[in-house]
């Protein structure tokens, strides 16, 4: 329901202009997908995930040892539950290791965004000024929300390159 009047509110605004006004579209995920500044924040956060799944595998590698060593016939009952014990303190500590680098992830990845969203946008200002647009419209292909738009009134590659000059120093 939202997503319908979503679409129905952006279609009346494109009404309203598309006789007397112009309209600009951007895709900030691509500007944010192909600039310069997107690119390291993606490398950012891939090294950071590499580094946690680094240490999960080690993690998990403590696990198969342990379960190797808890299998062996020379094992006493109290050296038997001690390393049931240690695997099963294991297997707790991958899994809150997993979640909470996952929490950890979101956060990093939610300011990442946020900062570009905050540098991006007074670009995109800057040239809807400069071209003379009344109204710019965001435009992803994975939500639509534009179900057609001339691909003359998209500034998705002029905010690419601003972005990249401006903030590549």
């Amino acid at each position: 329901m939202k997503k319908k009047i979503t679409i129905i509110f952006t279609l009346l605004v494109i009404a309203g202009f598309v006789y007397s006004e112009s309209i600009g579209i951007v895709n900030t995920q691509k500007v944010i997908n192909e600039s310069l500044r997107g690119k390291q924040a993606k490398s950012r956060l891939e090294n950071f995930m590499k580094t946690k799944q680094n240490y999960i595998d080690n993690l998990k590698k403590q696990i198969v040892s342990v379960e190797k060593s808890l299998n062996s016939p020379v094992l006493n009952q109290n050296a038997r539950e001690k390393k049931a014990l240690e695997l099963q303190n294991l297997k707790t500590k991958i899994k809150r290791y997993a979640e909470d680098s996952q929490k950890e992830f979101q956060i990093k990845y939610n300011n990442e965004m946020k900062k570009m969203i905050q540098e991006i946008i007074p670009i995109i200002q800057t040239i809807g000024k400069t071209k003379g647009f009344k109204v710019i419209l965001n435009h992803n292909p994975q939500v639509p929300i534009i179900l057609y738009a001339d691909k003359t009134i998209d500034i998705t590659n002029d905010v690419i390159m601003a972005y990249n000059s401006k903030y590549s120093k």
